[in-house]
């Protein structure tokens, strides 16, 4: 595909999404007026929202943290203050390119040429979306079965929950898979397509240096679960500092419908979530008490905290703070990087 072709391919995407989520945005305001959303955030109660930013940057911390541990075991040295900076840069991105997946590309491309490992960044990164993935439904899964158990009432459509985290295991087993790592290459050699082999056995062998760190994975994916378990807690938060009074009941509930609503965000069908955030917010999290203007300002409220935290990535990425050392490759990395 020419260079003039996939201009006009992302310009196209971009159009879409932009009607998406304009169509969104009208579908909530024709249900919701401005006016009762607006009236749902003129209390705030900023102690509740001054601890929600810092919840959220306690989560963002860690998540750095996480995603740094999973670079180590993949063979990545890069120091910690780099990857730190990357993924600040890249939550920056996240919140303020009109793709989701803006900051991934950025740390991916950025620390895969310093690296001389854009391969095996980037199999790393998609590790660490997978796990975080993995370690949100997983928590509403088991927030829905202890629901169900105190005979907490939840819409039906929470038990999607269960096969989507199944599909996510069935994931990453097929990811950290020694079989098809070694019959993959082979299968895709005898239908002719070499340049597809070739490179699908560098993503096998990427994913095998993850294979045997069985006890490594095991308290990845427990950390991973503390690390949203504090993003959660930056949503109750929230409410919280909109003034809602939350009973423990509804805390429970949100606990089982933010997530779901987390897993409809990773949708590649709006612009940064606009519109999708909020019509789902006014279907779904009533079921928790809220008023539709109330889940509707809850979310939105939520998603400026996270781009007031933000902004310090891009603060890093214009000043520069924190240095960039240079990392003289190995003979390895640049054996790699040549490939």
């Amino acid at each position: 595909m020419s260079a003039e072709n996939q201009r006009g391919r992302q310009l196209l995407i971009f159009v879409a999404k932009l009607v998406v989520s304009a169509g969104m945005m009208w579908f909530v305001l024709s249900q919701l007026s401005l006016a009762e959303i607006k009236d749902a955030m003129t209390e705030p109660h900023w102690g509740w929202l001054i601890a929600a930013l810092a919840v959220y940057g306690l989560s963002a911390l860690a998540g750095a943290q996480q995603w740094a541990w999973i670079l180590r075991a993949a063979g990545i040295t890069a120091p910690a203050r780099e990857i730190r900076r990357l993924y600040f840069i890249g939550l920056f991105f996240n919140n303020f390119l009109p793709a989701n997946i803006g900051g991934d590309a950025y740390k991916i491309i950025d620390l895969g040429r310093r690296e001389h490992r854009p391969l095996g960044v980037f199999c790393a990164t998609l590790m660490d979306r997978l796990i975080g993935l993995s370690a949100l439904t997983a928590l509403a899964v088991v927030v829905l079965a202890s629901a169900a158990v105190a005979k907490i009432p939840l819409p039906n459509t929470a038990l999607i929950m269960i096969p989507v985290l199944v599909l996510l295991f069935v994931v990453l087993a097929l990811l950290l898979s020694r079989r098809l790592g070694t019959m993959l290459p082979g299968w895709l050699r005898r239908l002719g397509v070499h340049k597809i082999a070739d490179q699908a056995a560098r993503v096998t062998d990427e994913f095998g240096r993850y294979r045997h760190q069985v006890r490594f994975m095991n308290g990845i994916f427990a950390f991973s679960v503390l690390v949203q378990l504090l993003r959660m807690a930056t949503h109750l938060l929230v409410a919280l500092g909109l003034g809602y009074a939350l009973t423990g009941t509804q805390m429970v509930q949100l606990l089982v419908l933010v997530p779901m609503l987390a897993i409809s965000l990773t949708l590649p069908v709006t612009i940064n979530g606009i519109g999708l955030r909020e019509s789902v917010s006014a279907q779904l999290l009533v079921f928790a008490g809220l008023a539709g203007p109330q889940a509707v300002a809850m979310e939105v409220a939520a998603y400026l905290v996270q781009v007031v935290f933000s902004l310090q990535g891009g603060a890093l990425l214009w000043l520069g703070k924190w240095g960039r050392a240079e990392i003289p490759p190995t003979n390895e990395e640049l054996n790699d990087g040549n490939r």
